[in-house]
């Protein structure tokens, strides 16, 4: 069987081949014979020059409108089983060959033009554009917008409330860009930290499942982690302060009384202090101490220090001064609003005459006079007159002053005693 090709769209008297000689056909021959060939599917394309025995290209040929996108197209004659082959850019395969890793999240596809030209001359050529999709991998893990939030939340907030909103993004496609989260667990104090927070797998919200207590607990910190879901998953962390802010939710607090000690002579009252603590912190434990109005009009003789809480006199006390006096002072933290509580104070004049070291240092002076008289009685007017102005001297000043009251105070919480004298010089 004789083969020849030929390249489609070949003008009119291409050579295809020397079909007479490759039969074994004598020239003479052809035209007595009356030698022609035809073909099934078209028989007008290819034709036999009598003179010479050449088959040649009669007509156009167009090989998509013969055999369409087929690899192989062939015209069979009805001679000797003839077969001319077209020949086609089809015929030769070519491939795209990658320069550089490519990146779909930086360049998702590629528009491609393709030129086929043939050797002729004039040179034939055709163009196809080609659509090359970037496959995804997963090669990018979810993203927070940063590495830490600080996140505030009231204290006694009510259970289930909504503290922050976590969100991760994932550079990836489709499965391999579907982030869930979760809370990498720890332990806080003695509890795990989900018995504190949640947080929603798809939306990322982050919960309070009970209420926080800033006495109890004034900073959570945590990790919530973002995982995509490509196969293997990527995952990345997120950590989240979250600071209880305090509320006034507590009152102040009495101390217990802070007390001098008893006897001993001094000048004046030694300031005491109504003490009281508060739990909360900041403005809300800031204290304040306030006297309270007594229900009788007259002025009581006591003052409390508006921060530190010392009671003290504000003027000397003598025997007019009531012998009891109940004292109301009032605690209020700063917060809004205030928390307020009351400490009562009782307070008692007990009234003292001169006794011990005082009354034998004047037996001593009496004696000291006696024995100075026998020895001159120059130095008996001078101590005398000595005496005399001793005696004479104002009551606070004096060993022959009376005993001054002693102020004996006494709290809800507590008491305490002193006794207010006069030391003799």
């Amino acid at each position: 069987m004789l083969h020849y090709s030929v390249s489609e769209e070949a003008k009119h008297g291409t050579f295809v081949g020397r079909i007479a000689q490759d039969l074994g056909l004598e020239l003479v021959e052809l035209v007595p014979r009356l030698f022609r060939v035809a073909s099934k599917d078209r028989g007008d394309l290819l034709e036999v020059n009598l003179q010479n025995g050449i088959l040649f290209v009669n007509s156009r040929i167009d090989r998509e409108e013969l055999c369409g996108r087929s690899a192989e197209c062939s015209i069979h004659l009805e001679v000797f089983h003839v077969d001319v082959e077209l020949v086609s850019t089809f015929k030769n395969y070519y491939s795209l060959v990658l320069d550089s890793a490519l990146d779909r999240e930086s360049v998702s596809a590629y528009e491609v033009v393709v030129t086929a030209r043939d050797g002729g001359s004039p040179s034939l050529w055709a163009t196809a554009s080609l659509s090359v999709e970037v496959a995804d991998v997963n090669d990018n893990a979810p993203a927070f917008a940063q590495p830490e939030y600080t996140v505030f939340v009231k204290e006694n907030n009510p259970p289930g409330c909504h503290i922050f909103t976590v969100s991760a993004r994932d550079a990836d496609a489709q499965e391999n860009a579907l982030v869930s989260y979760s809370l990498v667990e720890r332990r806080v104090g003695d509890r795990a930290l989900s018995s504190y927070v949640s947080v929603h797998a798809e939306s990322g919200k982050v919960y309070a499942l009970q209420p926080l207590d800033h006495e109890e607990l004034e900073l959570l910190q945590f990790q919530v982690s973002a995982r995509d879901a490509g196969v293997p998953p990527l995952c990345s962390n997120v950590t989240l302060q979250v600071f209880v802010l305090d509320e006034n939710d507590n009152a102040p607090t009495l101390l217990a009384p802070r007390v001098g000690g008893t006897g001993g002579a001094v000048s004046e009252l030694v300031p005491r202090s109504v003490g009281a603590v508060d739990a909360d912190s900041g403005y809300n434990a800031w204290l304040s101490y306030e006297l309270q109005p007594a229900a009788s009009s007259a002025r009581i003789p006591f003052h409390v220090g508006l921060y530190t809480g010392e009671i003290s006199t504000t003027r000397v006390l003598d025997e007019v001064d009531s012998p009891r006096h109940r004292l109301l002072v009032l605690v209020k933290d700063h917060g809004e609003p205030a928390l307020t509580i009351t400490a009562t104070v009782l307070v008692s004049l007990v009234e003292m005459n001169s006794t011990g070291p005082e009354a034998a240092l004047v037996d001593v002076n009496v004696y000291l006079i006696i024995a100075i008289c026998a020895v001159s009685s120059l130095l008996v007017l001078t101590l005398l007159l000595y005496t005399a102005l001793r005696c004479s001297a104002p009551p606070t000043e004096g060993a022959c002053a009376v005993g001054k009251p002693t102020l004996v105070c006494s709290s809800a919480v507590g008491s305490w005693s002193y006794s207010q004298q006069r030391r003799q010089r």
